[in-house]
């Protein structure tokens, strides 16, 4: 087990007190200088009672005082459960109410969220803007430090915090962690410790909160910004020499197709790390033509599991279709189980099972669920892949992504890729609906590509000409956005609940 969050920051600063430890807007903090917020925020958490092992909520963007609050809140030994601000919010009470929370860390712009969310029995600590709105009563962070006094809490320190799950096929889980396999992160992807790191991803997510921390605990520098704009992206990359960065596909493709992209001088990024869901070969193309071989790394990770897969360096152009997510991440054991547990044979389908020292402690007051993930001392989430000859692996799907039609099972990933290649298709996503006849249906929801009107006959006669015929979509349903979360990853249970509301006129169904 690495060190804590709290005694890799104090041998960082010790190490190099001067370094900038994060540029946050127009503000910098040195490694002194954030362990010295650190631990007088300590000293408020203590002076307000807070226990370890207490979770303690966090609802906001990305702001400088949420990576000190990380800090600060497993320096005393409680537990950072930070929320996805665009969650509704009964979905929020849900979270709140499940971490049985007394405080709720909130930023800037949440005040009118915290009036719908606030209960008696909890506090409301504001650690935004002093010019914002707050609740009313609420504490102020920046107030609770200035006056806290007496010696910084010692022997509690911890690097323990609630993730949450993406929420792709329901309510979102909370996901106690306390090994992130920082030591192998930055062996396997490439980050150091003498990197700039440009952070952009909602660190209030599970791989915003990893990859932001991650620089950190080896004492590099990074740049934090509140959201994503690829303009100020690629602006950062080169006005401040950006060596390494964490971004999604989606994130990417608004990179790639911004006017700036060709032009500015990105040569300082030795790393792209990317990962959430799969790079179409386009974009792969992309990127690989604008920085060349050796700086794009594509992952597969969960909450759960934590990271067990990496394509890097040359076998990502070897790779430049379909979806293999590399070798086994270093320090990660990774085995293919059928349902009846025993090993798949090379090339054939299973379930990703792995045993890492970056794998979640259990679910939250969940024991039954989190047995579910368990085999022997191996972790699954239901994630699907298959090992071809060289040991590559390649994802499926996932479990509860299988269409079960006509008695066969039928992975929407495989479909999805498929109808992607359409020229007039810019997304495709298949999910299941209840039927009579075939127990489910396969149904094809698509996002045209602008200025393109493909109809439903396009896309069943394309499917056709590449898939089996069991295969075929036999509804096709056209949106012009699909729902996703913060991750760009698709709801479909919430996708699902669209399409069956929607009018059977809006539909195309095919025997």
């Amino acid at each position: 087990m690495g060190m804590t969050l709290l005694h890799a920051l104090r041998l960082n600063a010790r190490r190099h007190p001067q370094r900038i430890a994060f540029c946050f807007r127009e503000s910098a903090l040195s490694y002194a200088e954030l362990l010295a917020c650190t631990e007088r925020a300590m000293c408020a958490l203590a002076a307000l009672g807070l226990a370890p092992g207490e979770k303690v909520p966090m609802l906001s963007t990305n702001h400088a005082d949420m990576l000190v609050a990380y800090f600060a809140l497993t320096g005393v030994g409680a537990i950072p459960a930070p929320l996805n601000y665009r969650l509704a919010d009964d979905d929020l009470r849900h979270g709140i109410a499940a971490a049985h929370a007394r405080f709720v860390l909130l930023g800037s712009g949440f005040a009118e969220r915290a009036e719908a969310l606030a209960d008696p029995a909890r506090r409301w600590i504001w650690f935004a803007d002093a010019e914002d709105h707050a609740p009313a009563d609420a504490l102020r962070w920046q107030a609770l430090q200035a006056g806290a006094t007496g010696a910084v809490p010692e022997g509690r320190a911890g690097s323990t915090v609630m993730l949450h799950t993406s929420g792709t096929t329901g309510r979102p889980k909370g996901a106690l962690r306390s090994r992130f396999g920082f030591e192998e992160r930055a062996i396997e992807q490439g980050f150091g410790m003498d990197d700039r790191t440009l952070c952009v991803l909602p660190i209030c997510l599970g791989a915003g909160c990893v990859y932001t921390l991650l620089p950190l605990y080896l004492g590099a520098s990074i740049r934090l910004h509140e959201h994503f704009d690829a303009g100020a992206v690629i602006d950062a990359i080169e006005q401040e020499r950006i060596h390494s960065t964490m971004l999604l596909p989606a994130m990417l493709q608004a990179m790639v197709e911004h006017p700036r992209f060709g032009g500015a001088d990105l040569s300082s990024l030795h790393v792209i790390q990317s990962g959430a869901g799969a790079l179409s070969g386009t974009l792969k193309r992309a990127l690989l033509a604008r920085f060349g071989d050796g700086v794009l790394n594509i992952y597969a990770a969960s909450s759960e599991v934590g990271p067990y897969a990496n394509l890097k360096g040359a076998e990502v152009r070897d790779h430049l279709d379909g979806n293999c997510v590399g070798r086994p991440f270093f320090g990660v054991e990774l085995k293919l189980l059928g349902d009846d547990g025993a090993e798949v044979a090379p090339g054939e389908v299973g379930e990703i099972c792995c045993r890492s020292e970056s794998q979640y402690d259990e679910y939250f007051e969940d024991p039954e669920l989190t047995a579910s993930t368990r085999r022997g001392d191996f972790l699954t989430v239901g994630d699907l892949g298959r090992l071809d000859a060289n040991g590559l692996l390649h994802f499926v799907g996932r479990k509860r992504d299988i269409i079960k039609s006509g008695g066969i099972n039928i992975y929407a990933s495989e479909i999805e890729e498929v109808l992607q290649q359409h020229p007039g298709v810019a997304e495709a996503h298949c999910v299941g609906l209840p039927d009579n006849r075939w127990t489910e249906l396969i149904c094809a929801v698509v996002v045209p590509r602008a200025g393109q009107q493909p109809t439903a006959d396009d896309i069943t006669a394309f499917a056709a000409a590449h898939l089996a015929a069991y295969k075929k979509p036999r509804r096709v349903v056209f949106m012009a956005e699909v729902p996703k979360n913060l991750t760009g990853r698709v709801l479909k249970t919430q996708l699902v609940e669209q399409v069956l509301a929607m009018p059977k006129p809006d539909m195309k169904e095919n025997a």
